[in-house]
């Protein structure tokens, strides 16, 4: 199954790219089985960031996987579980750990 992937980059204004993204999906979501959080390219300032993954989690069904794509460093785990993410993928724990530190 192929998860809707919420884009928008840093907007999160009423009305902007993110907003309008999550309304034409949420229209679909009898047709989807889960939604990404994409569009984050984890240059962002932490606080404009967890604000794109706080909006996204608002406006998303609770009942469906919500997938954060590319994210992987520990604080961020905690933050965006507490935000409401449900799954994370990331090659940093895995670069980290060929070098003998595990998370």
């Amino acid at each position: 199954n192929i998860y809707a992937i919420v884009q928008g980059g840093l907007d999160v204004s009423p009305g902007g790219l993110r907003e309008q993204c999550l309304a034409e999906f949420t229209k679909r979501d009898h047709d989807l089985p889960g939604y990404a959080i994409g569009g984050l390219a984890g240059g962002e300032d932490k606080s404009d960031f967890w604000r794109v993954v706080d909006l996204c989690c608002r406006n998303l069904p609770e009942d469906k996987p919500r997938y954060l794509m590319g994210v992987g460093y520990p604080v961020d785990i905690v933050v965006c579980s507490a935000l409401g993410v449900d799954q994370y993928d990331c090659v940093y724990p895995t670069r980290t750990a060929r070098f003998g530190t595990a998370f």
